[in-house]
């Protein structure tokens, strides 16, 4: 074996003691690494011995050539023929190599769609279950307090007895206008003030955050509505990526079915039966391999595309929510008006701090970006 075959086999095997160590408990989408990482060497270390054999064969002949007489044409002729075989072998053996690195890195593509998918899945639940749009709806509209609703009531009717007049129900569902009525309506009402100071000092905080976080809160429920609908986007962009995939092979499950039925098994025969190793060396068995080879280079780099716009959407995501972390934790009045707010506030501020925390270290995927996801999609390491 020559140093190139030991060195490979070292390397392997100090992989796949770093494995052992580091797998057990490692997120899915390191263990896929590990996992690419070792097939490739594996696949590495068998061409190197094969090759490195028949090399050795190669220069042993050559030596024979030129040091056999020329007048010996019997002989020479046969290790002609022989250099000819094994320049053939050689040949042969690299474009095994070829093909069977490029079944790794197909298989590792689909394993890759798996995976995203269920992160994608799981963005998907957790956007649907957190209370993020329902807690920034009520904490937005002052309407929506009940000290408030009761203070405007009780001002409405003493207005209405005083003037004849009640606010029309359309400006009542208006948070500016029904703000409005109430401070004026506080200040015009019957009754002493020390009474109407105390009545003010009790919705005072609640017209004040809803007054000054009504714009920012609402650019929050907006773009919290914008990310779902990105993610939703993201989805059947990894289902149409799995159809174009897989129908390479011959396979036409949609994604979300082949996962109900757990139908990786059939797909894993198509592969196998799509990227056949034919001992035949015809024209039209060659030019099939070819064809083959094109149409899995094409879908495998279809899948390191795809991993960049999904680690875009996550980057773009923990930067929204880091941007509502901030819009949250600049209400000025929130040392004095703390108390006075719902529990809808903090429950906003425990969304958005949850939903930063999973989308740095559940949905983010520092693994496999850059130069070594592309070292590792295109088979070299």
């Amino acid at each position: 074996m020559s140093n190139i075959g030991r060195f490979i086999l070292s390397c392997t095997f100090l992989f796949s003691f770093q494995y052992s160590l580091f797998a057990i408990g490692d997120p899915p989408i390191e263990k896929w690494r590990y996992d690419f990482a070792i097939e490739l060497r594996q696949n590495q270390s068998e061409f190197v011995q094969k090759s490195d054999q028949l090399y050795l064969q190669l220069d042993n002949v050559n030596l024979e050539i030129n040091r056999l007489p020329q007048r010996k044409k019997k002989a020479f002729n046969k290790l002609l023929v022989r250099k000819i075989q094994l320049q053939s072998e050689i040949q042969k053996i690299d474009n095994y190599y070829q093909q069977t690195t490029l079944e790794i890195r197909y298989r590792k593509g689909i394993d890759m769609i798996k995976l995203l998918y269920e992160k994608i899945l799981g963005l998907e639940h957790h956007f649907s279950s957190m209370q993020t749009y329902q807690n920034v709806a009520s904490l937005s509209n002052p309407n929506s307090y009940p000290e408030f609703k009761e203070a405007k009531q009780m001002l409405s009717k003493n207005q209405h007895k005083k003037f004849g007049l009640k606010m029309p129900s359309l400006l009542e569902t208006n948070p500016f206008m029904s703000a409005s009525y109430t401070i004026v309506s506080l200040f015009l009402s019957n009754g002493d003030q020390a009474e109407k100071e105390k009545d003010f000092e009790e919705v005072a905080c609640i017209l004040d955050f809803t007054v000054r976080m009504n714009s920012d809160l609402n650019t929050i429920r907006h773009e919290v509505e914008f990310l779902k609908k990105a993610n939703d986007r993201l989805k059947l962009d990894c289902e149409k990526l799995f159809e174009e995939y897989t129908k390479v092979v011959g396979y036409h499950v949609p994604l979300e079915k082949c996962r109900q039925i757990d139908d990786w098994g059939t797909l894993d025969q198509l592969i196998k039966t799509y990227n056949g190793l034919s001992e035949s060396n015809n024209k039209d068995s060659i030019k099939t391999s070819v064809k083959n080879e094109v149409n899995l280079e094409f879908a495998t780099r279809r899948v390191s595309d795809f991993i960049g716009q999904y680690i875009n959407f996550t980057n773009r995501g923990t930067q929204y929510y880091e941007k509502f972390s901030g819009i949250i934790g600049g209400y000025e009045n929130e040392a004095y008006c703390g108390d006075h707010l719902p529990h809808q506030f903090s429950d906003l501020k425990f969304d958005i701090e949850n939903t930063i925390e999973k989308f740095n270290n559940t949905y983010h995927m520092p693994e496999i970006q850059g130069s070594r996801l592309k070292d590792l999609m295109y088979g070299s390491l």
